[in-house]
């Protein structure tokens, strides 16, 4: 008994040290991880306090920084022809293009880095509306998009308050109509109403030519150009973000998160690769985390987990399709 009790001390030992190295060693990828994944969470940042001084979280999060361009979108580099010429310059690209005319849109499913998760095609961007909570209290995704009869539907724009209070994180479209006015200066992903995303800095009442705006940041790529990105930006999270094409085809892209089937989320720059690499020229991220749920024909694709709890969170507003 003696000799197994000490062999169970030595283990923990071991750990300890192994731990304790991984959280102050020279070596910065569990520190960074585990401090920029617990600040972009809602009600959890005190995860990162508790082995770290402020000075110090301070310090990690400087050497994880979004640093954005401050552009807004240029919408005559979008010109919408969705049609399928057989040709493809690669693999992405015939993911995304071959499709059969009466397809109005696929789903197409990925992995990387820690992560996996879906890219819903969206051929008709104009086909794209904002649905928005009758509830005080919010609603599930997929309540929204049984409501509008969707074809398919993702969670939008952030959301503040506390139960029974939700509300609009900032500015909000939806139908051409003003929801709610921004605070001030907003981050707002727009759908023009000729289907064109326009990611563009301003106050949502002043917006002209909009058929649905939601406010949430960062813009990932503008006009071709990618965000720089340092370190884990991010964290890594179940991540909901949007995006288009040259030629108007719209992504819709969903990762889980949080153990869920095995993936572990997505940062920033990863999230942003996935956009380049299937040709967007403009895309950005939206609310995430506990949010993140993707419904295709009725049904919840992916397994939407907080922190303690897993299923469908009541959201503000749905981005759907239909």
């Amino acid at each position: 008994m003696k000799k197994h009790l000490t062999k169970f001390v030595i283990v923990l030992d071991v750990l300890a040290c192994l731990f304790l190295f991984a959280a102050y060693g020279p070596v910065s990828t569990f520190r960074n991880w585990l401090v920029t994944t617990a600040l972009t969470t809602a009600s959890h940042q005190y995860l990162a306090y508790i082995l770290y001084s402020p000075e110090m979280v301070e310090d990690i999060m400087a050497d994880n920084q979004v640093i954005v361009s401050g552009n807004s979108t240029d919408v005559s580099l979008i010109n919408v022809s969705t049609v399928d010429t057989g040709y493809y310059e690669n693999e992405y690209e015939r993911q995304i293009l071959e499709h059969d005319e009466n397809e109005l849109y696929k789903v197409i499913e990925i992995s990387g880095n820690g992560y996996s998760g879906w890219i819903t095609v969206i051929y008709d961007p104009q086909r794209l509306h904002l649905a928005v909570s009758d509830s005080d209290n919010g609603q599930k995704v997929s309540d929204m998009a049984e409501e509008c009869a969707a074809m398919v539907a993702i969670n939008g724009g952030g959301f503040a308050g506390k139960r029974g209070e939700k509300s609009s994180y900032g500015g909000l479209v939806a139908d051409g109509q003003v929801y709610a006015e921004s605070y001030g200066t907003d981050s707002l992903v727009t759908m023009t109403n000729d289907g064109k995303l326009v990611l563009t800095y301003g106050e949502a009442e002043e917006l002209e030519n909009t058929e649905w705006a939601v406010c949430f940041s960062p813009f990932l790529i503008v006009n071709g150009e990618r965000t720089e990105f340092t370190g884990n930006a991010g964290g890594q999270q179940p991540r909901t973000a949007i995006g288009q094409r040259s030629d108007g085809i719209v992504l819709l892209v969903t990762i889980e998160g949080r153990g869920a089937n095995g993936s572990f989320g997505i940062n920033y720059s990863d999230l942003t690769d996935i956009f380049e690499r299937y040709g967007c020229i403009n895309a950005a991220n939206l609310d995430g985390g506990g949010s993140t749920t993707l419904v295709v024909e009725q049904r919840v694709v992916n397994n939407p987990v907080s922190f303690g709890k897993e299923g469908e969170r009541k959201v503000f507003d749905a981005i759907v399709y239909y």
